[in-house]
């Protein structure tokens, strides 16, 4: 399982670093925003104005590219999905309310 959660602190940084120039983005912040930003370019590029609704949005993005980066980078495990009936799964959590909804078209 791919556990994302509300409010994550990494999609909220990465969704402000993408937002400003280039020359303006952390350095420290770097490493976190590469793996995040390619799930995240089309969803931003169409932004919601509502930006709670983008963070969940984009948390939801984010946990769709991380099952199909596990499902799809690793022979191992694409073996382990084709031989043995390995499932990998999204799901999120809410830290508000402490329920984990998964993600229907990841199952």
């Amino acid at each position: 399982v791919v556990l994302g959660h509300s409010s994550c602190g990494a999609i909220q940084a990465t969704l402000e670093q993408m937002r400003r120039p280039v020359d303006l983005q952390s350095p420290n912040l770097r490493s976190i925003v590469e793996r995040i930003r390619p799930g995240l370019v089309e969803l931003v590029a169409g932004s919601p104005g509502d930006e709670d609704e983008l963070l969940q949005q984009a948390v939801r993005a984010n946990i769709r590219a991380s099952v199909q980066q596990l499902r799809h980078g690793s022979r191992i495990i694409e073996s382990l999905i084709d031989q043995e009936g390995l499932r990998v799964v999204g799901a999120r959590y809410s830290l508000a309310t402490g329920v984990v909804d998964y993600l229907e078209d990841t199952l």
